[in-house]
């Protein structure tokens, strides 16, 4: 097992302080104090917070599309879905919220590099989501109201709210009315199989 660089551990504890307290919410002194080295160290690294939050988006947004690729789509398109949704469901209610979620709010004190980042990660998300809607629809479900790419937009900002309004309420309720938008979209054999 190999040991983390310095920088390695130091954009992998940005991303837990991103995302439980936001781009505010810590300093290069509390990132210091977690990594054990001097924020000096740090500077080396990523002479900006910008910098680092950079590396944090595309980081995680990295880690995203792996995911993404891992769910095989010769599946049923409720079973990708159920694929999609889960880890979404396992970080509701936690301490820690999507890191883009999280930074949503500060966007526009963020310099553009961030934002695109950002914006990558959503239609990264969109995408696949856009994808699965056209499979979905190629194997029977019931006609959108909404052409695929403007309903998956649709479901990963309900997504999105349903994961920041499940961290303010403290119940998994708004993440899963957000997948029930994106599970009623999926063909009704194969969620039913499913069941």
């Amino acid at each position: 097992m190999n040991t983390p660089t310095v920088r390695e551990q130091l954009v992998e504890h940005a991303l837990v302080l991103i995302r439980r307290r936001g781009f505010n919410g810590f300093s290069y002194r509390d990132l210091a104090e977690l990594v054990g080295v001097k924020t000096s160290s740090i500077h080396y690294y990523f002479p900006s917070k910008d910098d680092l939050v950079l590396e944090a988006v595309r980081e995680y947004s990295a880690r995203k599309r792996a995911r993404l690729q891992a769910i095989d789509t010769s599946l049923p398109c409720a079973e990708q879905a159920r694929q999609y949704l889960q880890p979404l469901r396992d970080g509701a209610c936690t301490d820690q919220a999507c890191v883009v979620g999280m930074l949503s709010a500060d966007v526009l004190a963020m310099p553009d590099t961030v934002r695109a980042a950002m914006q990558d990660f959503t239609r990264l998300n969109e995408q696949w989501l856009a994808r699965l809607l056209e499979q979905a629809g190629a194997r029977g479900a019931a006609p959108f109201s909404l052409p695929p790419q403007q309903l998956a937009q649709v479901i990963f900002g309900a997504l999105q709210n349903g994961l920041i309004s499940a961290r303010l309420f403290g119940t998994w309720e708004r993440v899963d009315a957000a997948a029930a938008l994106l599970v009623s979209a999926m063909p009704v054999e194969e969620a039913l199989a499913e069941a």
